[in-house]
């Protein structure tokens, strides 16, 4: 098991406060920041819900369960702390079929749908959200 982050994503999460657990597909909720091992290739990225799946989960046509997810890898810094400080941890606002928030604001190349039997290493980032309102 690799528990450990993606250079790329420690980078981006360098001047946060943050806790990285092992978890299980199951664990996922919509605004979750996850890092994951999909066919052998490390990835990471926000997960979201969309009109066919309220909790980012959904059955496909040939009875794979699918999650979704928007990646994060191609986003620039400010990009990412835009994201980190409006949609992480927001269920209601990570829902891909409002395009307005998801497909404009992350863009629409960056949504995939993973399937479970492949993903491995499923790691959740918690990150510490500061209030110095």
């Amino acid at each position: 098991m690799n528990r450990d982050l993606e250079e790329s994503l420690t980078e981006k999460l360098s001047e946060l406060t943050y806790q990285v657990t092992e978890t299980s597909y199951l664990g996922l909720r919509p605004g979750d920041l996850i890092q994951m091992t999909y066919s052998g290739r490390l990835r990471y990225g926000l997960v979201v819900s969309s009109e066919r799946a309220s909790d980012g989960m959904f059955l496909s046509s040939r009875n794979n369960t699918l999650v979704n997810v928007v990646l994060a890898r191609s986003l620039s810094d400010a990009m990412f702390s835009l994201m980190v400080n409006n949609l992480y941890n927001n269920e209601k606002a990570c829902n891909y079929h409002s395009p307005a928030i998801i497909g404009a604001f992350l863009g629409k190349q960056n949504f995939r749908t993973f399937n479970v039997s492949k993903m491995k290493d499923i790691l959740k980032v918690s990150i510490k959200v500061s209030n110095n309102d």
